[in-house]
């Protein structure tokens, strides 16, 4: 028989204490420790950013399609500068928009996905589609952004630059503490803003690698857009935390099965068929995935340390499941 016993943990600060700035956030320390995760990670993580990205092209040429008739079109209107009238660009950006807004989903899967890599856990190329069962709420809270952003964008280009750092952990407040679009683009733009000086560095930073990466003809977006997302993900994990639940079942040999998933989320048995957004299925005898030695030696005395370290006994075997959402 096996007696289940439900712990939970927290990684990380907590939406109170960022609406408050009362968090950690050293923009060099964030920008170190996502290269690391971003290499350490980049074989898996890699496949489901460009699907990502493939997704979203394929919605910007079909979007070019219906307004244009033709993308090629728009993309000779741009390269020639010729015939670029208003009609053009504005197909353009609208395209663009509803490309951004219905590719949300699969922006939830590798934004979660980045959030196991931020608890020192692995992923899966495969769960860039765990953000579908969150495609309604995710759809509702891009196209808010995209709005707002473009809102911004038209008053001065500048405006719609610090609406993207302050919208950045909208998406992801939405899934993981499942809490409304607006509230969520709320507390983020108030959380960041709290920590304006930090954030401003960081995405300068990162901005100026997607300049690099474009003059190296789009190679280096192989390793920025993955470094961008993991970014976010450490600052989500500082700023707001990351609660996870850990299940136990004891059997008569004492041996542990350990179930890890993000709060909200049940746990299943062995016999049961994985229901949570991220499947991830390590050993942690040899081959075990270790705690994020970067992260846990920001965490605070009152915090558990990392994912990798839940409490178990000497003569304990576990297997995880997790689920970032």
């Amino acid at each position: 028989m096996k007696d289940a016993m439900n712990k939970s943990f927290h990684v990380g600060g907590s939406v109170e204490k960022a609406l408050k700035g009362d968090v950690e956030l050293q923009a060099v320390a964030v920008l170190q420790e996502a290269w690391k995760i971003t290499a350490r990670n980049i074989l898996t993580f890699l496949p489901a950013v460009i699907g990502l990205f493939l997704a979203q092209i394929a919605l910007l040429l079909l979007g070019l399609q219906v307004q244009l008739g033709n993308p090629a079109i728009f993309f000779d209107a741009v390269i020639t500068g010729k015939e670029l009238t208003q009609e053009i660009v504005q197909a353009g950006y609208m395209a663009n928009f509803w490309s951004d807004v219905l590719s949300a989903p699969l922006y939830v899967g590798v934004s979660l996905m980045a959030l196991n890599h931020a608890v020192g856990l692995p992923s899966k190329p495969g769960h860039l589609i765990k953000g579908f069962p969150f495609t309604l709420v995710s759809i509702i809270t891009m196209l808010l952004i995209s709005s707002l952003q473009g809102i911004g964008n038209a008053i001065f280009p500048i405006i719609g630059l610090l609406l993207s750092m302050g919208f950045s952990m909208a998406i992801i407040l939405v899934c993981e503490k499942r809490i409304t679009p607006i509230k969520a683009i709320k507390i983020s733009l108030q959380a960041t803003f709290k920590k304006f000086m930090p954030m401003t560095a960081i995405f300068l930073v990162v901005l100026i690698m997607f300049f690099v990466s474009f003059a190296t003809a789009g190679i280096g977006l192989l390793w920025t857009i993955p470094f961008f997302f993991n970014v976010k993900a450490i600052i989500y994990r500082n700023m707001f935390g990351i609660t996870l639940q850990v299940t136990s079942a004891q059997t008569k040999n004492n041996t542990q099965e350990n179930n890890v998933q993000t709060d909200h989320v049940q746990s299943e048995n062995e016999q049961q068929q994985p229901t949570s957004v991220l499947d991830n299925e390590t050993e942690t005898t040899d081959s075990a995935p270790t705690p994020n030695k970067d992260h846990a030696d920001d965490e605070n005395d009152n915090h558990q340390q990392g994912s990798g370290n839940t409490p178990q006994s000497d003569d304990t075997e576990k297997g995880g499941k997790v689920f970032n959402a």
